[in-house]
């Protein structure tokens, strides 16, 4: 059965060619330099999803917009039972310890999405 990272690729695949056709999985996989089976197990939930300079290839091949990129490792990552993998090279940053210090507050006070899109929004305003 289909996890929701496969479902996703499915999806955006689907009258994305050049011809308005849909992308075929093989030519998904051909950029991966992987095979059809690989990525079709993946499409299917019977693999994870793939690491993350795969999934920049996939990004390309399905011509994602920064949102889709967003939401394909957010399932890329929900699928896994990890971190988004666009995420942690970021968190991780030595030289932003404040970030995983707000992340374990936030976790320790069980501050839910509401409190997050608070940040969201000032982050945003600051562009």
């Amino acid at each position: 059965m289909a996890g929701e990272f496969g479902a996703f690729i499915d999806a955006k695949r689907r009258g994305r060619a050049p011809d308005g056709k849909d992308i075929m999985l093989k030519d998904i996989a051909d950029a991966m330099d992987k095979t059809a089976t690989y990525l079709s197990d993946i499409v299917k939930g019977r693999r994870n999803p793939p690491e993350m300079d795969l999934l920049e290839k996939i990004a390309a091949v399905l011509h994602l917009n920064d949102e889709e990129k967003a939401e394909m490792f957010d399932l890329a990552g929900r699928d896994r039972n990890e971190v988004s993998p666009d995420l942690p090279e970021y968190i991780m940053d030595e030289d932003l310890p404040h970030a995983r210090t707000a992340l374990r507050k936030a976790k320790e006070k069980g501050m839910g999405d509401d409190f997050w899109k608070k940040v969201y929004e000032s982050i945003d305003d600051k562009e």
